[in-house]
């Protein structure tokens, strides 16, 4: 599998760091070695990263330190906004088309949806599991294998995690299996897998639920699974359980859609 040079600038600033997986840091990597203007690219992130760290440790002011380390924070927030908000555009038309339809689909599968204001972990425990899934849906890295067969992900997975992972299966809606990879929740190993959405692209992290904080006592029940809904980072993160398998769902449609995603899901 190779990256585009939209992807490797997108992952280059965390290669540098060293933040990728492996087998994500071989994609750059080998894209790098081909790509001229890329790799550029990268020497001049890496040697703009060396200087400032000098400035740090040896020559700048503590004020100046501030200031640059503080402009540099607020240049980044600002590039995720207006990603996330290019997104939220994009998809707001489908969004007012999918609403009304949604009220009658809701009430079919008789869902409870809550009301005011915006869904908060009970559970403190469940915090840095939120914020954790979320940001590893945002860097939408690669999948290890390409695959919309659920018998061959489950095949590919088999000895290389201590729970066996199952792609979820979603009846009535259009859901794609894309891949999966190999990922982690929390520094636990974790199964990542990537659906299509009508064109929206959604994550299934697969864990040991026996190793993360429970599901928040104030969870609702759909088909007679805890449920519990919540949001990090602009992306709605679902958490549900099956037979002491955790599963977190994260995308960016509202909470609704992800309510009605989740009535539709076939945990086996």
């Amino acid at each position: 599998m190779t990256v585009t040079c939209e992807q490797a600038t997108r992952w280059t600033d965390a290669w540098i760091d060293g933040e990728l997986d492996p087998s994500a840091a071989l994609l750059v990597e080998d894209h790098l070695a081909g790509c001229a203007c890329c790799r550029a690219e990268a020497d001049m992130i890496r040697k703009l990263k060396r200087g400032l760290g000098a400035l740090r440790e040896d020559c700048a002011p503590t004020a100046l330190r501030f200031r640059i380390t503080a402009a540099l924070d607020a240049c980044e927030r600002e590039q995720e906004c207006e990603r996330a908000s290019a997104s939220r555009k994009k998809h707001a038309r489908n969004f007012a088309l999918a609403g009304a339809a949604l009220a009658g689909v809701v009430l079919a599968n008789g869902i409870k949806l809550r009301t005011g204001a915006p869904t908060t972990m009970t559970t403190a425990g469940m915090l840095p599991v939120v914020e954790d899934i979320a940001e590893r849906h945002a860097r939408e890295l690669p999948v290890e294998v390409s695959n919309s067969d659920p018998a061959a992900v489950t095949q590919w997975f088999r000895g290389k995690m201590d729970i066996p992972v199952r792609p979820v299966l979603f009846r009535g809606m259009t859901a794609r299996l894309v891949g999966a990879r190999i990922s982690n929740v929390q520094n636990q190993m974790a199964a990542a897998l990537t659906y299509d959405v009508d064109g929206r692209r959604m994550t299934v992290f697969v864990f040991d639920n026996a190793r993360m904080p429970r599901i928040a006592e104030s969870s609702d029940m759909v088909h007679g699974r805890p449920t519990y809904t919540t949001s990090a980072h602009g992306y709605t993160v679902t958490f549900t359980e099956q037979q002491g398998i955790g599963y977190a769902i994260a995308s960016d449609l509202p909470p609704q859609e992800c309510a009605r995603i989740v009535a539709h899901a076939e945990m086996r």
